[in-house]
């Protein structure tokens, strides 16, 4: 059954979602990434991302175990599978999906983040790339990705290439962050799909 769009909050309209909230939001997310035809990024589900990894800042990863974390690990594999048949669309909606059965997964970020990118969804990918580095600092691709990115923006950026706000605002956030999470990423190759089991400790992350 399809999503009743622009319907239901993201995530819960308090101040403090639960943990709980945030797992449903990401299957909702999935679900409305799935049923989608257009060509871009749905606004709302950019919205969503952004709201559900300030949220899950609030969890410290490890504490708990994930709901179901061999459901996660089968969804990362079949989202890498999915970026690899070029189909960014199924490869967010299983990383989705994969979030909701393991909300601090770094390799199901990191495939969203990855698919963002493709979708051309370039602050979105940034986002989800820092957040990766936040649940895990040593991810070398997620690291790699973020460095080429900066690259690319900064490059735009002095020679007077022509930003969103979205983008202005991607470029320097989070330059007060410290060495881990300051602003610096990537272009389109590189990706590393090859980093699939780089962190497979996750299965104490909630």
């Amino acid at each position: 059954m399809a999503p009743t769009l622009g319907k239901e909050p993201p995530v819960s309209e308090s101040a403090h979602p639960r943990l709980q909230d945030i797992l449903e939001a990401f299957e909702r997310l999935a679900e409305r990434v799935a049923v989608s035809s257009s060509s871009r990024l749905d606004p709302f589900v950019s919205s969503s991302l952004r709201r559900a990894c300030e949220a899950l800042r609030r969890f410290i990863p490890g504490l708990e175990l994930p709901p179901d974390p061999d459901a996660a690990r089968f969804l990362v594999r079949a989202a890498y599978a999915s970026l690899e048949d070029g189909d960014a669309r199924e490869a967010l909606a299983r990383s989705l999906r994969g979030l909701s059965f393991a909300p601090h997964h770094p390799g199901l970020f990191f495939a969203a983040a990855s698919a963002c990118f493709e979708f051309g969804s370039v602050e979105d990918a940034i986002r989800l790339l820092r957040h990766t580095l936040w649940i895990h600092p040593g991810h070398d691709a997620a690291r790699r990705d973020l460095e080429a990115l900066s690259t690319y923006l900064r490059e735009r950026w002095n020679t007077g290439g022509e930003f969103t706000a979205e983008q202005e605002a991607a470029l320097h956030e989070g330059e007060d962050l410290g060495p881990e999470l300051s602003f610096d990423f990537g272009d389109h190759d590189g990706h590393g799909h090859s980093d699939v089991d780089d962190y497979d400790d996750e299965d104490r992350a909630a």
